[in-house]
């Protein structure tokens, strides 16, 4: 019998934590830990609780991780998928449209993905990606002068309403990771960053 003090994690990508510990005896000990496979090779593990988690878990839970040399990610709440499955999934259903309406092959959708974005997005991620598709503005500018074409058909997946309070999140939010990086700052980093990738693959 595993002692009560020990931390229980799961790697689950599917189940939420609360419906796990709805029978355990000590439900505050567990906890999810959700790595990316090969997760011998790839850094990001989610760390999330269920409600009945300790708080002082989670904590304990992304220390171990990050000791283990992994870049976590502890989540303020739970999500079904968590944050890059369910990321992944809008790619993956879209890609799958594509194919199924004859639009595009899997062979054009995968190169799409590796020789445009997918160079961008290891050194920056999808948004700052698009707070430098602003210039000078920023996402401020990215929102306001691109933000009607959101309910342009390009994608299946509906687009959520462009109220002031996503568009002021989504602005702060960059200016917090851009941590006082200017626009010209961040294009220099993700300049190298993808020189740097293009190297490592011999394409350059």
């Amino acid at each position: 019998m595993t002692p009560p003090d020990v931390v229980i994690s799961s790697s689950t990508s599917g189940y939420a934590m609360t419906e796990m510990q709805v029978r355990c005896k000590n439900p505050e000990r567990t906890v999810v830990g959700h790595p990316f496979n090969p997760p011998y090779l790839i850094p990001l593990v989610e760390v999330v609780g269920g409600t009945a988690t300790s708080p002082d878990v989670v904590a304990w839970a992304s220390d171990f991780f990050r000791h283990a040399g992994k870049s976590v990610i502890t989540m303020d709440h739970e999500v079904p998928g968590f944050i890059a499955n369910r990321l992944q999934e809008a790619l993956w259903r879209e890609a799958l449209h594509m194919v199924a309406t004859g639009e595009a092959t899997v062979e054009q959708i995968d190169l799409s993905i590796t020789d445009g974005p997918g160079l961008r997005w290891p050194i920056q991620g999808p948004m700052l990606t698009f707070h430098l598709a602003g210039g000078q503005g920023g996402m401020s500018h990215m929102l306001d002068h691109f933000g009607p074409s959101l309910l342009s058909p390009w994608t299946r997946l509906q687009a959520p309403e462009l109220t002031s309070e996503l568009r002021d999140a989504v602005v702060e939010g960059c200016q917090r990771e851009a941590d006082a990086r200017t626009i010209d700052e961040l294009v220099a980093e993700r300049d190298r960053g993808v020189i740097a990738v293009l190297r490592a693959l011999g394409r350059v």
